[in-house]
Order: structure tokens, then C-alpha cells, then sequence
């Protein structure tokens, strides 16, 4: 009868392993949730209440104020940096469109600092320091502002300046009538951002260079005359009138024009050259023909052989225009001229010769 028993030992066995099992084999206690403003660690994992990442989203844990800048919901309301309505205040969630006027006295764009102390004046030119004023008679923009002399507001308060001066185009030739200009200043023209206009000028510029030479120190020509980069000191001439009023002095002619300001004609007078149109022994230039004689000319059309011109600077080295571009010889010798081909002499409007030069062209 022993067999029995065993056989119930086993099943009681089998009951409690089975009991154990349900229970989840073990005794410990269960897991607890972590309150988030108690001062205990509540879920023993040895973080306190808002150190503890389980209450990261927990209300207790929020801050009361949004920081609007760090894309994160700081209060807790939903609303994040400039979209939260306790932002509407804050300078990096305003959009203001007034710049800052550097020279007004006022904040314009709201940011606490007024004109040059106001960053966004940095570059003003109101709020540079320059050390060097304006002069106003030396045709140089001294202080750096794109205005020169009388144009610069700087110079509102000097004589030169002075609407009781008189200089204009009329009074910039050699022996015309003198403009009424402050002491130490004659009438002139000055070449300022792609314009002329006359002025009284410090005397100082009309003291160097030549008519027809270089100019002198500072571009000084002297007076009657205008300093150009490639010619040198230009005397005026009247391209407005015929005959004219002021001619060219010594043997210059009046070959080139300006327009002022006030649309007048200022014609530049330039020296004759004598060069030779053949061989073009002008260095760096071309020589021209003109009825007057021949001239250096810095630029030229740069016509070809056999093509249409219109005027004599349009033309190659060693062409001369006759309403074709042609190949220029002299006449003493039909040189450069080819075997079929003879030197041609030319004549002016009047009829009358050209003498040294002329084109050549076929003798059929």
C-alpha cells in the first residue's frame, strides 16, 4: 500500500510548483510609480521626483516661464518659443520694420540703442570717424564720401561755395571775361563721377603742367585748359559757335568736345602731331589724317581695310577714311602701293590738296 502514497506526495508536488509558477516564481514586492513631487525616490531607482526622467512630461516638473529661444516647451503649455503667447514681448519674437536712421536722435528700429551707438550704424558713414575735412577749392574728395568741394554738404558755409560766385562755362577760356571767385581761387571745370561743371577752384590747380605737355603735379594745368589722362593739358576751345569765340591757342585744333552739367559744349584743343600715317610712328597710338595735318590719337575705330567709315578716327593704323577704309602711301613715292595700284591724292571740303598723303587704289 505504499505505492499510493507516493503517488500523493507527487501530485501535492506538482500543485505547489505549479502555484510557485503563477505567482511568477518569485516573492518581491511590486514596482511602484515615481510621484514627482514627494521628495522620495519612489520607484527605487535612486533618482528623486523632477531628477527622475520618468517625470520629465510631469506638471510639477515644468518651468513657469518659456525661454523663447531653446525649441523647447519651457512652461509646459503646448506652445514653443516665439508661438507661445508669453513670448509676444520678447525682442527675438518682434519683427520690426523700421531701420535704425543713424542721424536722427531717435531708436528707430526699437532695440534700445540710439543712432551711432546702435550697432546697425556701424558702417554709416555718419558715424565714421574721418580725420580729414572736406577742402573745397581742390577738386580731391578729402573726406571720402563720393562728394567733391562744393558738392559736399561740408562745404555749404564756404566763400568758394557761395551762391554769389559767378564762375560758369563762359569764364573757363583763355581771355574770357574772369568769373567773380573767392580770393585764392580762379573759375574751372572739374571732372567729378563721370561729369563736368565749373567751379571755383584753388588757385593751386591751375599752377603746373603746359598747354599741349603733361599735366603737372595733382593734374594742375593751367588755367584755360583741363588735365587728360592721355593727351595732357587741353586747352579749351568754343565748340558751340561759328566762327567761333575762342580758338584754339599756338597750332592746336579744336578736335574734341565735353558737355557740362548744364548741357553746354566745352570743346579740348589738341596739338598737331606731324606724325607719319604710313609707317604710324606714334608709340602706343595711331596717327590720323585730318585736313589740318596729323595727329596721335589714343583711340581709334579700328576699321579694316575695305570696310564702310564714317569719320577720320575710324579706321586701322595705316588706313586712312574716304568713306572706305583705305590704304594710306605718299605721294612722293606711291610707296606702300601695290604693282596695279597708284597713290591717289585726297582733298578737303574746299577742293584744295592734301598734301603728303594719300590712297591707293587700282590704276584700272
Amino acid at each position: 500500500m505504499k505505492t499510493p502514497s507516493v503517488s500523493l506526495h507527487l501530485a501535492i508536488f506538482t500543485a505547489l510548483a505549479w502555484l510557485l509558477s503563477c505567482a511568477g516564481g518569485s516573492t518581491s514586492h511590486p514596482a511602484q510609480t515615481e510621484i514627482c513631487d514627494n521628495g522620495f525616490d519612489d520607484d527605487n531607482d535612486h533618482v528623486v521626483d523632477c531628477l527622475d526622467p520618468d517625470c520629465l512630461n510631469s506638471p510639477a516638473c515644468q518651468s513657469p516661464y518659456e525661454v523663447c529661444t531653446n525649441g523647447a516647451d519651457d512652461d509646459g503649455d503646448g506652445a514653443i518659443d516665439c508661438a507661445d503667447a508669453d513670448c509676444a514681448a520678447s525682442p527675438a519674437c518682434t519683427v520690426n520694420p523700421t531701420p535704425e536712421i543713424c542721424t536722427n536722435g531717435i531708436d528707430d528700429d526699437g532695440d534700445g540703442a540710439i543712432d551711432c551707438a546702435d550697432a546697425d550704424c556701424a558702417a554709416n558713414p555718419a558715424c565714421t570717424v574721418n580725420p580729414t575735412p572736406e577742402i573745397c577749392t581742390n577738386g580731391t574728395d578729402d573726406d571720402g564720401d563720393g562728394m567733391t568741394d562744393c558738392a559736399d554738404p561740408d562745404c555749404a558755409a564756404n566763400p568758394a561755395c557761395s551762391p554769389t560766385t559767378n564762375c560758369t562755362e563762359d569764364n573757363v577760356y583763355t581771355g574770357a571775361p574772369a568769373a567773380t571767385c573767392p580770393a585764392g581761387t580762379q573759375c574751372g571745370i572739374t571732372y567729378q563721377n563721370s561729369t563736368y561743371y565749373p567751379e571755383c577752384r584753388a588757385s593751386s590747380t591751375f599752377a603746373g603742367g603746359m598747354f599741349y605737355g603733361a599735366c603737372g603735379t595733382g593734374s594742375a594745368c593751367p588755367f584755360g585748359s583741363l588735365c587728360d589722362p592721355s593727351y595732357g593739358c587741353m586747352p579749351f576751345c568754343d565748340a558751340e559757335h561759328t566762327p567761333p569765340s575762342y580758338t584754339c591757342p599756338g597750332s592746336g585744333i579744336c578736335l574734341f568736345s565735353i558737355t557740362t552739367t548744364s548741357n553746354r559744349q566745352l570743346g579740348l584743343c589738341k596739338a598737331i602731331d606731324n606724325c607719319d600715317v604710313v609707317a604710324n610712328d606714334c608709340p602706343g597710338k595711331t596717327c590720323v589724317l585730318l585736313t589740318a595735318g596729323t595727329v596721335c590719337l589714343a583711340q581709334t575705330g579700328g576699321i579694316s581695310e575695305g570696310d564702310a567709315c564714317q569719320y577720320a578716327d575710324d579706321c586701322a593704323a595705316g588706313l586712312i577714311c574716304v568713306g572706305t577704309c583705305m590704304r594710306a602711301c605718299y605721294l612722293s613715292s606711291g610707296d606702300p602701293c601695290g604693282f596695279f595700284e597708284d597713290c591717289y591724292q585726297l582733298t578737303d571740303a574746299n577742293n584744295n590738296p592734301i598734301p603728303v598723303y594719300g590712297v591707293c587704289d587700282s590704276i584700272f
